[in-house]
């Protein structure tokens, strides 16, 4: 089965573990949560994460091994367990941790804790989600080009003939999403080629 739903951004070398606190867009909820790949754990909740979650005011703590990130996240979701919600209906079944949501009116709370703990270890360090996640893209961004190249070709070839929309509907969402993700951060793209960018977004706008 042809899996090209994504240009796999989210492999290669992981990232510093970090404990993250992410805020959601509504102001209704944050997630408490550790990763070594941040980007891979947004996408996991959403491919449209940059506009799900508010990265600019999100945080996180960056450590130096997996143990110690375990360890701190247990200790802040203990201590906000009384204001545990119910994971956004959007967020995707196969993403897990359904139970680690928590009310926003205690973010303020979380995030004091979670500077308690940068005193404490002079390794760990607060970084800015946001600038994490556009690191990574930025670090990424040839292979997107390539991929987002290929896999317009491919949806140009069979997006009239196999089906009809309904079946390449999927691939041209997450061909949009990847584009928009990097709009989102800033990043240009194909800068050497902008007939190469008209072409793969004139694709994946299609239908939309």
């Amino acid at each position: 089965m042809r899996d090209s739903s994504s240009p796999e951004l989210c492999a290669g070398e992981p990232h510093r573990w970090c404990v993250y606190l992410l805020t959601l867009t509504d102001c209704s909820a944050f997630k408490i949560g550790f990763s070594c790949n941040l980007l891979q754990r947004l996408y996991s909740f959403s491919h449209r994460y940059f506009e799900q979650f508010d990265l600019r005011e999100s945080l996180a703590l960056r450590l130096e091994g997996e143990a110690q990130a375990r360890r701190i996240e247990a200790t802040l979701k203990q201590e906000f367990s009384s204001a545990q919600l119910s994971a956004p209906t959007w967020v995707r079944e196969q993403a897990g941790g359904h139970t680690e949501w928590f009310s926003a009116v205690h973010f303020p709370d979380a995030a004091t804790r979670l500077r308690t703990f940068v005193a404490a270890d002079g390794q760990a360090d607060l970084a800015d989600p946001r600038a994490l996640v556009g690191e990574r893209l930025r670090l990424f961004s040839a292979r997107f080009e390539a991929w987002a190249v290929q896999q317009a070709r491919y949806l140009d070839d069979v997006g009239t003939t196999v089906a009809g929309p309904a079946a390449v509907r999927s691939e041209l969402r997450s061909l949009r999403d990847w584009l928009d993700a990097y709009r989102s951060f800033g990043i240009d793209l194909f800068v050497d080629d902008p007939a190469a960018l008209r072409f793969v977004r004139c694709i994946a706008d299609r239908w939309y």
